[in-house]
């Protein structure tokens, strides 16, 4: 492995809090935009200009228009917030790094369509390029098929598309057997069979049929029609066939924690809303799996089947870490135990590049010490930093079916920017669709492998080719590995855990105990929930809550507040704590150190402050004397206490 990155180099990746990189970056896109131009001017040159001197004259009054408009734009935007600043500590925003956005912005002044390589033919090639770094990352190997999508809830809903079709496929394959006159496949429980196996099951009707019938055009379309005639084919019949011919419900089992597209996308899917089963997470917000193996084996019990099981890899709340390792060793005992196997799909759309730290080995968190400012003091802290099975779970990604993630989160890339990563590319041939004007006719599952076309694949149509290019060159310069990229992970981890020690710690580092902070548990990765009591006297949850909002209000820039966004010195987020998502007994330490009863959260929900701690300067800011996180939490402990006395 090459040095990891100095302080000095990570800061080139980034335009910086007060665009220290701003006139070269801005020189580099100068050459992008003169170079597009080149490009155009030498395109068949002797066609000659269209529009000439006379005409650019007459401009003038669209011109100034122009200009004038731009300029209000220009400063509508100064409204907007700092993501870019340290000072930011709020939603899941931050600093893009200068080669993602130099890739998006040369990109989009080409304006590839990516739903085809006729339409961008060579972002397409990025796309596909890009998206395999990131499935390589991840731990999957050159048989995976993966591409970029416009975020993470698309990302989750085409990989539970691909899981529904999957499922189904040894009932499928057996009813085309029957329809091609071939031998049916034997099995005890198709609910049991292997994600991996029942992918491999339509390939081999293929290749038996061609055994049978010759390696020809007729017997692949004779294979396709059998495909579409089964009864047993979701994408085809339906859900409600399906479910009559196969006699078993289907139920998606997700966590606590789970975001709210997975609930979407089985209304999308046809499965519907109901077929969801949350399961329990413990006092850190990670999966319970052994309330999961009973949650499975009741299933079993009433007759029903897993359409898939969802770990989250870095809750969009808690920033937590599902124990993705035994989810996996669950699986295995379970098929070794010939009960019924599951996809497992990982929702890494926030925290899948947090494997970077463990690629090509761990590069770990680094001292459990740091230094901190109270007043004017220098303090030394000991970090309470993410437990190592963290590491365990993200090392075995790669053993997921299918996985989703966000090089626009955590990838520090613009908008819009999510990648779905299957583990075998045998999917492609359950995803296709007929579009005859942007790809040749389909053919059989082994040559669906090694298209390279996208469109007919995917959920989406047409998208830009500018995100391609923006994702290929930023990961192109900077190592999706611990050389580089783990480096950034390691500090945004280091950082939340400097802010959630902070929050417990201030009243006894200050001597100013009237009021103190709970935190919702020691961070997973770089989120930290808390909310803020006085400690002087009691409270209903009412009341904290309340408070809580009141923070929430001078901390963030509210629709209709009246002040510029100059003025604001800090910015957090915020989220709620409801008996609708949580069962009490999840949250129930928490309700004990906040000194509430479990009648008030039912009724009330808890409201929390949170803190995301992406932004890449707080350690390049410590060295030059300025203490971000010790002055957020100055403040807000400053707010808490004038607001409690008042």
């Amino acid at each position: 492995m090459s040095p990891e990155p100095t302080s000095t180099q990570i800061s080139a990746w980034f335009t910086g809090p007060k665009a220290e990189n701003g006139e070269a970056f801005a020189q580099l896109l100068g050459r992008v935009v003169a170079d597009y131009h080149y490009w155009r001017r030498n395109y068949f040159p002797q066609d000659g200009i269209v529009v000439d001197s006379h005409m650019r004259r007459e401009h003038a009054d669209f011109w100034d228009s122009f200009d004038d408009k731009l300029n209000e734009l220009l400063a509508l935007l100064k409204a907007d917030f700092p993501f870019h600043s340290p000072r930011y500590a709020a939603h899941m925003l931050c600093e893009q790094t200068l080669p993602s956005i130099a890739g998006y912005f040369a990109g989009m002044l080409y304006n590839p369509n990516n739903v085809t390589a006729e339409a961008a033919p060579v972002t397409v090639r990025l796309e596909l390029e890009a998206a395999h770094m990131v499935a390589r990352m991840l731990g999957y190997g050159e048989d995976s098929w993966a591409h970029i999508t416009s975020g993470g809830t698309v990302a989750n809903i085409e990989a539970l598309w691909i899981a529904r079709n999957a499922r189904y496929l040894p009932l499928l394959t057996n009813e085309m057997r029957d329809l091609l006159g071939l031998e049916p496949a034997v099995f005890e429980d198709w609910r049991s069979v292997r994600p991996l196996d029942c992918l491999r099951m339509l390939e081999g009707v293929f290749t038996e049929a061609e055994e049978k019938y010759g390696a020809n055009a007729e017997t692949v379309r004779r294979a396709i029609w059998a495909f579409r005639q089964a009864k047993s084919n979701a994408a085809v019949a339906g859900m409600a066939s399906v479910i009559e011919h196969c006699g078993s419900k289907p139920y998606l089992f997700v966590p606590e924690t789970a975001h709210y597209c997975l609930s979407k996308s089985l209304d999308v899917l046809g499965v519907g809303r109901g077929s969801l089963v949350s399961v329990p997470v413990n006092d850190q917000f990670e999966m319970d799996v052994g309330a999961l193996s009973s949650l499975l084996g009741e299933m079993e019990s009433s007759g029903g089947h897993a359409l898939a099981v969802v770990a989250v890899i870095g809750s969009t709340e808690e920033g937590a870490i599902d124990p993705l390792n035994e989810l996996l060793d669950l699986r295995s005992a379970r098929e070794d135990a010939g009960k019924q196997s599951f996809w497992i799909h990982a929702d890494a759309a926030y925290g899948g590049y947090l494997r970077t730290m463990t690629v090509p080995s761990r590069i770990g968190l680094g001292d459990p010490k740091t230094t901190v400012r109270v007043g004017s003091q220098s303090v030394e802290l000991e970090l309470s930093l993410p437990h190592r099975s963290a590491c365990d779970s993200l090392e075995r990604l790669g053993e997921c079916d299918s996985i989703a993630i966000d090089p626009h989160k955590l990838g520090y890339v613009p908008y819009p920017a999510g990648v779905v990563c299957f583990r075998s590319n045998l999917v492609k041939a359950l995803a296709r669709q007929d579009a005859p004007y942007i790809e040749e006719a389909a053919s059989d599952p082994s040559a669906e492998r090694s298209a390279e076309g996208i469109g007919v694949y995917i959920l989406e149509g047409s998208k830009p080719g500018a995100a391609a290019a923006s994702v290929w060159l930023s990961h192109k310069l900077i190592p999706l590995d611990g050389s580089a990229h783990g480096v950034l992970m390691r500090e945004s981890v280091r950082n939340a855990s400097e802010l959630h020690t902070l929050l417990e710690q201030w009243p006894s580092l200050t001597g100013e105990e009237s009021v103190r902070a709970v935190t919702l548990c020691t961070p997973g990765s770089n989120i930290v929930c808390y909310a803020f009591r006085a400690t002087n006297r009691d409270m209903s949850l009412q009341e904290i809550n309340a408070l809580n909002r009141r923070l929430y209000q001078e901390f963030s820039m509210t629709p209709g507040a009246d002040r510029p966004i100059q003025d604001q010195r800090f910015f957090v987020s915020r989220t709620v704590l409801s008996s609708a998502q949580y069962k009490v007994q999840t949250v129930k330490g928490f309700l004990d150190r906040l000194g509430v009863c479990e009648e008030e959260y039912e009724r009330e929900g808890v409201f929390l402050l949170r803190s995301v701690l992406m932004n890449p300067w707080y350690g390049a800011a410590k060295a030059r004397g300025q203490y971000y996180v010790s002055e957020l939490v100055g403040d807000l402990f400053c707010a808490t206490r004038r607001i409690t006395s008042s």
